[in-house]
């Protein structure tokens, strides 16, 4: 939790899964590879952050995320780990509600659109 503390994320122990074993990863089958580090997708996702609508408000979270990490330095227990991507899931039990494999760096689900699937699943039946 060295890494909460050096980017000033509160009782981040509390909610921050860590995967030392990279066993979500690959139950998931998340994307990794040196491969997707240089795909198209992620300089034209950095271009819609750039000049989309929602574009300039995300690019500067960016700027502010990437400022926190500039004297970070951390190694992932394994060296295939240094380039996994993530995704965005979102369960209901065993069920999963909504799935999203981020294809390469910067390549993320939108974060309002799945805030909002959250609160329609949340509130079902109420």
């Amino acid at each position: 939790m060295e890494l909460c503390k050096h980017l000033g994320i509160e009782n981040g122990e509390e909610w921050i899964f860590a995967d030392p074993e990279n066993d979500a990863y690959d139950r998931l089958e998340l994307n990794r590879g040196w491969g997707t580090m240089i795909s198209p997708a992620t300089a034209l996702r950095f271009k819609d952050r750039i000049f989309g609508g929602k574009g300039s408000f995300e690019f500067e979270q960016l700027f502010e995320v990437l400022g926190k990490w500039k004297d970070a330095f951390y190694l992932p227990p394994k060296l295939e780990q240094s380039t996994n991507h993530g995704g965005t899931f979102i369960f209901n039990g065993d069920d999963t509600v909504f799935a999203y494999y981020d294809e390469s760096p910067g390549t993320h689900a939108d974060t309002f659109d799945t805030v909002d699937m959250v609160i329609r699943e949340a509130t079902k039946g109420n």
